[in-house]
């Protein structure tokens, strides 16, 4: 039995980033992440390779080893680092929204998250990568959450069913656009096209 604890003991820890200790060690994995997170966004997560992300980061294989012993753990500390970056954004602009239409709101949440994905592309990327649900599952949770608890506070009021489709529908609809390669010229203009479909809804709706 003690054997099999530390076997998956280690498990665990292998399944883990390794945390660096000294200043050095830090300015190491900020470079290694950085470098994965740009070729993510550049080549895709599966023809992305570990040397290649050492290489990028002018590091050797094995200290990229050394703090991330997978490229699983790598694209999983990836996600979560933005993912928290995005729940701060969205908690910042709750306070400024508060009391707002809907139509206000929604305006504020393209903005904000339009803003947020083009700086990190690499998010959408993990976000939707296939047969990753176990640990992608929790950010898109809390972030439809936050969504939600956005509209909630929206004056005149929404009904709470109608907030939690809204965390739903905002970020799919700029999906659409957002997939779109971010050199093609179009893409800003169907972003656009779709805040104001959403516009038109909200407003229409308003006024039931």
């Amino acid at each position: 039995m003690a054997s099999g604890n530390a076997r998956a003991q280690a498990s665990g820890q292998a399944s883990r980033p390794r945390a660096p200790q000294r200043e050095r060690g830090r300015v190491r994995v900020s470079a290694l992440l950085a470098a994965a997170a740009a070729l993510f966004a550049e080549k895709g997560y599966e023809a992305t390779t570990m040397t290649e992300i050492a290489a990028r980061a002018g590091a050797s294989i094995g200290t990229l080893y050394l703090f991330f012993p997978s490229k699983d753990v790598l694209a999983q500390t990836i996600l979560s680092e933005t993912a928290e970056d995005l729940s701060a954004q969205l908690d910042a602009l709750h306070a400024r929204t508060a009391g707002l239409s809907a139509v206000a709101i929604a305006d504020a949440l393209f903005a904000e998250i339009g803003s947020f994905l083009a700086k990190n592309p690499v998010y959408s990327i993990l976000l939707d990568l296939p047969g990753h649900e176990r640990w992608r599952r929790p950010v898109r949770a809390r972030r439809r959450q936050q969504i939600a608890a956005l509209f909630a506070e929206a004056r005149p009021a929404l009904a709470a069913e109608k907030a939690e489709r809204l965390a739903v529908i905002v970020p799919q609809l700029m999906r659409i656009a957002l997939t779109l390669d971010a050199r093609d010229k179009l893409r800003d203009g169907i972003l656009e096209e779709l805040r104001l479909m959403l516009r038109h809804h909200l407003t229409a709706a308003s006024a039931e």
